[in-house]
C-alpha cells in the first residue's frame, strides 16, 4: 500500500510538478528580464554620460591635434622649402662664379691673361651686387682658413678670421665651411646669429655652402627661419580663424605673452572684449600656465559674460598644446551646459524606450508562460504513461536480474563446492591410509596366527579410531563451510583464518606454498563462512598464479585493526596483475583462465558478499621487499567496519 502510494504522489509530480515549475521560473525568469533592463537603463544613462562627455573631448581634442599637426608640417615644409631656395640661389650664384671664371679665364684681345686676383675680384662683384628676399638676402664667400672675403651688406668683415667665432649657443659654425671646403662637396648649416638691426639677439638661420674649386673657397647664403616663417604663420592664422566644428567650435591661438593670435572675438590683445576684464586674464593666463607645464592635456575653467549676449558664459572645458617652436598655444573647447541638454534629451529616449521595453516584457513573458504549461501539462501526461510503461519493463527487468543473481551464486557455489571436493579428496589420503595400514596389520594378525602382541593390536586398533575421527571432523568442517549464515555473528577475525586454513591447507603443501600471516585478535560481527568463502576464493587465485612459478612461493596474510576497521591483506609474489586488466578482475564473467575452466565468478561474487557485509575491496600492484628479496605481486585489500 506504502508502495502504492508512492507511486501516485510521484505520478501527481510528474503530471503538476512541471507546470508549477514553469510558473516559478517565469516568474523569475521575469523579475530577472526587468532587473537587467533597469540595469542595462542605469548603465546606459551613466554611459550616455560618459560617451556624449569623452566624444565632446575627443573631438576638441582631435581638432585641436588637427590644427597642431597643420602648423608642425608646414613648419617642416617650410624649413625645407627653405632650403631647397637656398641650394638653389647657391647653384646660381655658383654658375655665375663659374661662368665669369671661365671667361675671364681666357686671353683678352690684346693676348694677355687676367690675374687671379682679378678674376676672383670680379666674380665679388658680380655676387656682391646680388639680394634677394626683398633685401635680407646675400652671398658670401669664404675660404679654407675661415676668413670671410665677402659680406656685402657690411665690408667691415671682410677679410676677418670667423674660424674661431661661436654663435649664440657657443658653436663654431665657420668650421663646417672650412670642412665643406677641404672635403670639396656642399653642405647645411643651422646656427644662431644677430640680425643688422638687432645686435642683442640671435636668431635661427639656415646656410647652404657649396665649394668652389678655381679658388678653393665656398660660396653660401643664408637666411633666418623667423623671417622666412612670417608669411608662413600669417597664413596659418587666417586659415585658422575660417575652422568650425560642432556648434561652431572654433580654435583659438595665443602666444606665451597672452597676445591672441586667433580668436573670433576680435581685438582680444585690448582685453575687454564685453568680457569681465579680470576674468579673461585669469583665464588667459591659466591656459597658459598649463600648456607651459603640460604640454598639452584638458583644462576646466569658468566664463563669465554680463554684457556680450552673442557670447557664452558658464563652465568650459578645453584641450590645448603648446607649439613649442613659435611659442604658441593652440585650443579649442566646448561648454558644459550644451552637453547637459544633450544628455538630458537622451535620458528622455531612454526612459521611453525602457518603458515600451517593461511592457513588452511582461507580456511575453505572460504568453511564454502560458505556452509553457500547456506545453508542460501534456508533456507531464505523456512522462507519466511511459512512466507506469518503464515501471513495468523495470519489474521485469528486476526479477529477471534477481534470477540471474541467484544463478551467478549456484555458479558460485557449484564452483567452490567443486574445490572443496578436491580438497576433502586431499584431507582424506591420510587418515583413509593409517586406517588401511592398520586394518591390513589386523588382518595379516588373524591369518598369521596372531603374530602381534596385544599391545601392537591395541594402537592399530586406537589409529584406527583417531583416522576415523579426523574423517568425521574434516566432513563436520566442511558441511559448516556449506551451511550459510542467515545472521550475523560475533567470532575472532583469526579463527576464521584457522578453520579456512584447515580446508585447503593441503594444496599449498602439495604445491610448495607458504603461508606468512600475521595476525592481530580482533572480533567481528558479520557473516563467517561468506568471509571464509571469499577468503578461500582470494588463496586459491594466488595459488592457481604462484604455481606456474619457479622460484619460492610465498603468501602473506596481514590482519591489523585501522580507523576503527578490520583490515585484511592478502599479497603474493606472483608478479602482479596486468595493468590492462586490473581494474576489470571484480566484472562477472571476466576471466583469463578460459581454457582452464575458468567461470570469472570467484572475484565478483567475493567483492558482493564483502559489499554485502558494508565493506569494500580492492586490489593493487606491489613492490617490496622480503628477506633481502625484491618481489612483485597482487594486494588485495578487505577493509569491514567494527560494530
Amino acid at each position: 500500500m506504502k508502495a502504492l502510494e508512492n507511486e501516485s504522489n510521484l505520478l501527481n509530480i510528474i503530471k503538476y510538478g512541471p507546470i508549477f515549475f514553469v510558473i516559478i521560473i517565469s516568474f523569475i525568469v521575469t523579475q530577472f528580464f526587468l532587473y537587467e533592463k533597469n540595469t542595462y537603463f542605469d548603465n546606459e544613462i551613466k554611459i550616455v554620460e560618459k560617451t556624449f562627455f569623452e566624444e565632446n573631448k575627443k573631438s576638441v581634442k582631435n581638432e585641436v591635434e588637427s590644427v597642431y599637426n597643420l602648423i608642425k608640417k608646414e613648419k617642416d615644409r617650410s624649413e625645407k622649402n627653405l632650403k631647397k631656395m637656398l641650394k638653389n640661389r647657391v647653384n646660381e650664384a655658383y654658375q655665375i662664379a663659374q661662368n665669369i671664371y671661365t671667361e675671364e679665364s681666357k686671353k683678352d684681345f690684346q693676348g694677355h691673361f687676367h690675374s687671379k686676383e682679378h678674376i676672383f675680384n670680379t666674380i665679388k662683384n658680380a655676387l656682391g651686387g646680388i639680394l634677394y628676399n626683398e633685401g635680407r638676402g646675400y652671398f658670401f664667400i669664404s675660404d679654407i682658413k675661415g676668413r670671410l672675403l665677402l659680406q656685402p651688406l657690411n665690408k667691415d668683415l671682410e677679410g676677418k678670421d670667423f674660424l674661431n667665432y661661436t654663435d649664440a649657443n657657443g658653436y663654431q659654425f665657420a668650421k663646417k665651411i672650412v670642412k665643406t671646403i677641404k672635403n670639396k662637396t656642399q653642405s647645411y648649416d643651422t646656427y644662431s646669429w644677430y640680425k643688422e638691426n638687432d645686435k642683442f639677439n640671435a636668431y635661427k638661420k639656415i646656410s647652404f655652402y657649396k665649394y668652389f674649386e678655381p679658388f678653393n673657397v665656398a660660396i653660401g647664403t643664408g637666411e633666418y627661419i623667423k623671417d622666412f616663417e612670417k608669411e608662413l604663420q600669417k597664413k596659418l592664422l587666417e586659415r585658422i580663424k575660417e575652422i568650425n566644428f560642432r556648434n561652431n567650435g572654433y580654435i583659438f591661438v595665443y602666444d606665451l605673452n597672452a597676445n591672441s593670435l586667433s580668436h573670433p572675438i576680435n581685438k582680444l590683445n585690448k582685453v575687454d572684449n564685453k568680457l569681465q576684464s579680470k576674468n579673461r586674464k585669469n583665464i588667459i593666463n591659466d591656459i597658459l600656465k598649463y600648456a607651459k607645464n603640460n604640454q598639452s592635456g584638458f583644462i576646466e575653467y569658468s566664463i563669465i559674460s554680463k554684457t556680450n549676449e552673442s557670447f557664452k558664459s558658464g563652465n568650459k572645458i578645453s584641450y590645448v598644446s603648446l607649439f613649442d617652436d613659435w611659442n604658441w598655444v593652440i585650443g579649442g573647447g566646448f561648454y558644459l551646459k550644451e552637453l547637459e541638454d544633450k544628455i538630458k534629451k537622451r535620458k528622455e529616449i531612454l526612459i521611453q524606450s525602457k518603458d515600451e521595453s517593461v511592457k513588452k516584457i511582461i507580456f511575453m513573458s505572460l504568453v511564454i508562460t502560458g505556452i509553457f504549461i500547456l506545453l508542460s501539462f501534456y508533456i507531464s501526461k505523456v512522462i507519466a504513461f511511459r512512466f507506469n510503461k518503464y515501471r513495468i519493463n523495470i519489474k521485469k527487468e528486476a526479477q529477471k536480474t534477481i534470477e540471474k543473481e541467484k544463478l551467478l551464486i549456484q555458479q558460485s557455489k557449484m564452483a567452490t563446492m567443486g574445490e572443496m571436493i578436491g580438497n576433502i579428496a586431499h584431507q582424506w589420503k591420510q587418515p583413509l591410509s593409517v586406517i588401511s595400514t592398520s586394518n591390513d596389520m589386523v588382518r595379516m594378525n588373524k591369518e598369521m596366527d596372531n603374530i602381534f602382541d596385544e599391545k601392537d593390536l591395541e594402537q592399530a586398533h586406537e589409529a584406527i579410531d583417531n583416522a576415523v575421527q579426523n574423517l568425521s571432523e574434516t566432513i563436520d568442517d566442511f558441511r559448516n563451510f556449506f551451511n550459510p549464515n542467515k545472521k550475523g555473528t560475533l567470532f575472532n577475525v583469526q579463527d576464521v583464518f584457522v578453520k579456512t586454513h584447515k580446508l585447503i591447507s593441503s594444496q599449498f603443501k602439495n604445491n610448495d606454498i607458504e603461508l606468512i600471516e600475521s595476525f592481530e585478535s580482533i572480533e567481528l560481527n558479520a557473516y563467517e563462512n561468506e568471509l571464509s568463502q571469499t577468503l578461500i576464493n582470494l588463496l586459491k587465485n594466488a595459488k592457481e598464479e604462484l604455481v606456474k612459478k619457479d622460484y619460492r612461493r610465498i603468501i602473506f596474510i596481514d590482519v591489523f585493526k585501522k580507523d576503527n576497521q578490520v583490515i585484511i591483506q592478502i599479497k603474493d609474489n606472483a608478479g602482479g596483475i596486468p595493468d590492462d586488466i586490473i581494474d576489470k578482475v571484480f566484472n562477472a564473467y571476466f576471466t583469463t583462465k578460459e581454457e582452464s575452466g575458468g567461470t570469472g565468478i570467484g572475484l565478483y561474487m567475493s567483492k558482493q558478499i564483502i559489499e554485502n557485509m558494508n565493506g569494500e575491496i580492492i586490489v593493487s600492484n606491489e613492490e617490496y621487499e622480503y628477506e633481502s628479496v625484491m618481489y612483485k605481486g597482487a594486494l588485495f585489500t578487505i577493509k569491514l567496519n567494527l560494530q
